[in-house]
């Protein structure tokens, strides 16, 4: 051996094979030893593997570079001056507390009382001198690996004694030859009693409420015979009753196999919030009865019951509190809701019987009555309507109300909780346009609803067999005399119905969410009647009507503008119409969606404009081509003279704002002259023409000639 360490560590690093940790960040070693050419020949070996060395001289310096640095792991030797190594393994392992920093230690190979003081004093391991260079390396590494794990298992443990405690969680054992039951650390909290008296079957069921006891007995007498065990009973009194969920499985292997291991939750507080939640689900907050969930599946119980056996019928009524609003205008909210509650509770005197109560809307309310003759429960709901008459005291004031109720009865009207219940509504619905308090429910409004509900099921198949058409409504250039565009009009054709008015299926598109699907296929399509127009020498522009759903659809614009490129229209051929309530309902979206249709070129035009909101403010923000007003104000234009001041101010504002106005509904030739003499642009109506198929449209466009 060369006496100079400079060439043995140049020797000895030739020799150790290069070794590199997988992580591109160095580990930190912290080197502690008063003598320069150990530390030397520490630091050379093992900077060679890749660790980042920190070095100190003795004890106290290597404390210190700990507690602020917190290497992955110290080499320490025994014997140094200010403090020695047993003492800095000390300090250390306190600093450390429970994260497990491996230490080793350098002792001399005989010094074993040196060996058995730095395990006590915390040390992981320890490395004899001199030292084997190569085992040094695997040392090292060893304890670094065993370290990672031995914080791996705390952290294990850590998060699995937060999950327990969060989850209200704990473990047990139950071993069926001796009968003996182990429970884990908290238990007692858990289940709400202490487990010295819970050590075997018998005390387990003795705590647990009566009512589940032999249900239990069953599970455990059960999973004997093989099986997974998963019970949930009641333990205590009712003030403190706790509800637990106690699961186990028989062990795999050797004596375990011969035991039950497993977990058990205090469920109390999920199992209230799951009730509660329920009850919420099936209940008014307000007046605590049953909302039209719960009241449909009393009336649903109530026919399977009749039909069954029992010779009775039953009655079910909606009401409907007339006018409700005027008295939250007028006395605000609370006392409102003190109504409410107070007419609730006039009309659970229904329950008394075996009927059933519900509060179903804002201000309605349903009842189930139950009995031997439709004389005898119309009687009895005639009596709770005249109740809800009484005066009510809110306020210290005396409120009068009134309600108008339609009912149905089963089996004479309906067969099923739905039928009854639509049928009422409809019937309620009759009562308050007839002023009447009380009408009963007929067949032919069931044939109607059913006649309704067929046109909804042929609705969804109509755009896939191609039964929807468009027709179209010319509009003439006051000026030139001129066919200049047309309105698309979407028309039905069903198969055997005929034609169906828009008024009977576009509210029913609307409602089932079908009107974006066709609202495109309008769209395309008269984009593809624009440009066949177009390549015929038309220049006819086409009007294009956005409904509610279509207008707030995110991918409007897209579709819009996909359809014109992918038929090869002319945007500036293609006018989209909209309301003036569509556009206010979210006016910030209406002006920054039309600004960017219009920059691409296509027109807008407000439909109906003179019976919506009219707010100059939104008018002035809104890029707008055109004002269509609405025909309410051409009806009468040739007698009142108030519409032909309303006309002139719309076409004063349209000049103004250098807009184009149509007038709808022109139907003779005196309205056409008030209408131009007003200063409209453009007429639309039967005057010009009715809605008609695009080759009729082409005729009527090329030999038009100006009505005289």
């Amino acid at each position: 051996m060369c006496d100079c360490p400079r060439d043995c560590a140049r020797l000895l690093l030739i020799d150790v094979p290069e070794l590199r940790l997988p992580d591109t960040t160095p580990v930190q070693l912290l080197i502690v030893d008063d003598d320069v050419p150990t530390r030397m020949l520490l630091r050379g070996v093992l900077s060679r593997q890749g660790y980042q060395i920190l070095e100190a001289a003795n004890g106290a310096e290597g404390v210190d570079i700990f507690t602020r640095l917190r290497p992955a792991l110290v080499l320490l030797d025994v014997m140094m001056p200010v403090m020695d190594g047993l003492e800095a393994c000390r300090r250390i392992r306190d600093i450390d507390g429970d994260q497990g920093t491996p230490l080793l230690m350098l002792t001399g190979a005989e010094d074993m009382e040196a060996i058995e003081t730095a395990f006590n004093a915390g040390a992981t391991d320890f490395i004899t001198k001199p030292i084997n260079w190569p085992l040094l390396t695997q040392r090292v590494r060893y304890a670094l690996r065993s370290g990672a794990l031995a914080r791996e298992v705390r952290q294990n443990r850590l998060r699995e004694a937060s999950a327990t405690r969060i989850a209200r969680l704990g473990f047990w054992e139950w071993d069926p030859e001796d009968n003996h039951v182990q429970w884990s650390g908290h238990a007692d909290e858990l289940l709400g009693t202490p487990t010295d008296n819970i050590r075997n079957l018998e005390q387990l069921l003795n705590t647990i409420t009566p009512d589940d006891r032999e249900r239990c007995l069953q599970a455990f007498n059960a999973v004997c015979n093989g099986g997974r065990l998963d019970i949930e009973f009641r333990l205590g009194s009712r003030k403190s009753e706790q509800i637990i969920r106690l699961i186990a499985e028989r062990g795999i292997e050797g004596d375990d196999a011969q035991r039950f291991f497993g977990a058990f939750q205090n469920i109390t507080d999920s199992r209230r919030a799951e009730a509660l939640v329920n009850y919420l689900a099936l209940h008014d907050e307000l007046t605590g009865l049953g909302n039209r969930r719960l009241f449909s599946s009393k009336v649903t119980q109530a026919v399977d019951a009749i039909r069954s056996g029992t010779d009775e019928v039953l009655l079910l009524a909606w009401i409907d509190l007339t006018r409700f609003h005027r008295h939250n205008d007028a006395l605000g909210e609370a006392a409102g809701n003190s109504l409410l509650v107070q007419v609730a509770q006039r009309l659970k005197a229904a329950e008394s019987s075996g009927g059933e109560v519900a509060r179903v809307g804002g201000d309605e309310f349903a009842i189930l009555l139950k009995g031997h003759s439709e004389d005898e429960l119309q009687h009895r709901l005639e009596h709770l309507l005249e109740t809800l008459e009484y005066p009510v005291k809110v306020n210290q004031q005396e409120a009068f109300l009134s309600a108008t109720a339609g009912l149905a009865m089963f089996p004479a009207h309906g067969s099923n909780a739905d039928e009854l219940i639509n049928l009422a509504q409809e019937a309620q619905r009759s009562a308050r346009q007839q002023g009447k308090q009380l009408v009963a429910a007929n067949l032919q409004a069931g044939r109607s609803a059913a006649i309704a509900l067929d046109i909804e099921r042929d609705l969804r198949h109509a755009l896939e067999r191609d039964q929807f058409h468009l027709v179209y409504q010319p509009q003439m250039d006051l000026r030139s005399g001129r066919i200049v565009g047309a309105e698309a009009l979407l028309r039905w054709q069903h198969p055997e119905r005929g034609l169906v008015s828009p008024v009977d299926f576009i509210p029913v598109l609307e409602e089932v969410g079908l009107i974006s699907a066709v609202g495109f296929w309008v769209i395309t399509e008269a984009c593809r009647q624009a440009q066949e127009w177009e390549a015929k020498g038309l220049n006819l522009r086409v009007g294009i009507n956005l409904s509610a759903r279509q207008f707030l659809d995110p991918m409007l614009f897209d579709s819009i503008v996909g359809a014109c490129r992918g038929t090869g229209a002319s945007p500036r051929l293609v006018e989209l119409e909209i309301t003036e309530s569509l556009a206010m309902q979210d006016p910030e979206h209406a002006i920054n969606l039309l600004k960017r249709l219009r920059e691409n070129g296509f027109k807008i035009a407000i439909d109906d404009f003179g019976i919506g909101y009219s707010s100059l403010e939104y008018l002035l923000r809104f890029p707008l081509d055109t004002i269509k007003i609405d025909r309410a104000f051409v009806n009468n234009i040739t007698n009142s003279q108030a519409d032909r001041a309303i006309v002139r101010a719309i076409t004063a504002i349209a000049q103004t704002l250098g807009l184009s106005t149509i007038a709808e509904g022109i139907e003779t030739l005196r309205q056409c002259d008030f209408i131009e003499a007003l200063g409209v642009n453009e007429i639309q109506g039967y005057l010009i023409g009715k809605p008609m198929a695009p080759s009729d449209l082409e005729v009527l466009a090329s030999s038009f000639s100006r009505p005289d």
